[in-house]
């Protein structure tokens, strides 16, 4: 699924965990993605190492998991240079696992908390005009205000205070403490989770290492895990647990669906073909079977929807584009939002407007996917269609 590249950088440059400054300078301008990804973490985990712009350059990076690594690098050096151009980032980014670390990382540079939160709850509250009127997708995909509340109050303090007025702690004693919990109690998934949040390299072992653990709630919480803290050495468990479909359905929905939520927020292209199998697989076969009834009410169809548009799948933009008219099948209406959803993180208006031409559900929710990127002219000749649902959403306010 495309990892040779992975492994051929590691052969060819090295793997990136201990390497010499100029080794990982070379590892983020000629790796893969994932090894981009690893080398810019090393360097922000080790101070001294990685140059200001690089990090910085790395904000805009066509990877969305090389984009959260710069992010982070640049928090862990905790420049007040780096703030505003953190806070930019932040408010332009779509994709929510990386918003969510470059608003941390403003944080850390010295933004303020309540400043950042406010852009950060914006996106979780974002709006889609759809044939159905509108709608927010990110409660859908596990993402609203209560799920980014949780991660990022974790990552940046233990205190619990609410999230527009909390006060940053100082990561290397917020980590610290993280590690003597984990370490003193292999069963305490809250500390894994937030110690998972402060995304530090050096704590991926002790955090994969928890997946041989014989309690299977324990089992759910890693693979979440290993997705919150973003290694990219992480996917091959990932994927193993993505393809996992001879578990019993209330167990395997739930694995599958953290699993393709992880890959999502690694943000790594290359995986985006396991993702589409697992597509198939879940709607030929794992919803459909006895006792599958948690592949409706929580569908991960949905779930590996999403992190499609997470990890910047610009060549499935067709086929997210074909799940634009499906209304049914799940209790949560369908996947027509997530799918607009991750078509908008991917900014796909090529392959929205084809569709142009179809029924009005199509073209409403076609026409809600330009109106999210701003084609405002492709939107605007549909105010007086005569079908009303298409009408309504190129007319909508907001």
């Amino acid at each position: 699924m495309g990892g040779w590249r992975d492994r051929i950088s590691d052969l060819v440059l090295g793997a990136p965990e201990n390497q010499k400054a100029e080794d990982l300078d070379r590892a983020v301008r000629r790796g893969s993605p994932a090894h981009k990804i690893r080398a810019l973490r090393q360097m922000g985990a080790r101070p001294g190492l990685g140059d200001h712009g690089c990090f910085v350059s790395g904000l805009s990076d066509p990877i969305p998991g090389v984009r959260r690594a710069a992010a982070w690098a640049l928090g862990q050096r905790a420049e007040s240079q780096s703030g505003e151009r953190l806070c930019a980032a932040t408010t332009a980014e779509r994709c929510d696992h990386v918003r969510l670390s470059m608003g941390v990382a403003a944080v850390r540079c010295g933004a303020e908390v309540s400043e950042i939160w406010a852009v950060l709850r914006s996106g979780a509250e974002r709006t889609l005009y759809t044939w159905y009127g509108p709608r927010q997708p990110a409660t859908v995909i596990g993402v609203g205000t209560g799920d980014l509340t949780l991660l990022w109050s974790s990552s940046l303090t233990a205190s619990g205070a609410s999230a527009d007025t909390l006060n940053p702690e100082a990561t290397s004693l917020l980590r610290e403490r993280l590690l003597t919990q984990c370490r003193a109690d292999r069963d305490d998934r809250q500390a894994l989770l937030d110690l998972a949040a402060q995304q530090h390299p050096d704590d991926w072992q002790l955090i994969h290492d928890r997946m041989t653990h014989q309690g299977r709630r324990m089992r759910h919480v890693v693979t979440e895990a290993l997705g919150i803290h973003g290694d990219p050495r992480s996917i091959p468990a990932l994927l193993s647990t993505l393809r996992a479909v001879d578990v019993d359905p209330g167990h395997g929905f739930a694995g599958r669906a953290r699993a393709a939520t992880a890959l999502g927020r690694i943000g790594v292209p290359r995986v985006a073909r396991a993702l589409v199998q697992a597509l198939e697989d879940e709607a030929l076969d794992h919803e459909g079977r006895p006792g599958a009834g948690l592949g409706v009410q929580n569908p991960v169809r949905a779930l590996i929807i999403a992190a499609l548009g997470e990890i910047g799948a610009d060549g499935q933009a067709d086929r997210l584009a074909s799940y634009l008219a499906d209304t049914s099948g799940t209790a949560r209406g369908g996947f027509y939002l997530p799918a607009m959803d991750a078509l908008w993180k991917l900014d796909a208006a090529h392959a929205v407007r084809p569709l142009l031409v179809g029924s009005e559900l199509v073209v409403a929710n076609a026409l809600g996917v330009l109106r999210a990127t701003g084609r405002d002219a492709d939107v605007s000749e549909w105010k007086d269609d005569p079908r009303p649902r298409v009408a309504a959403v190129a007319r909508a306010e907001g």
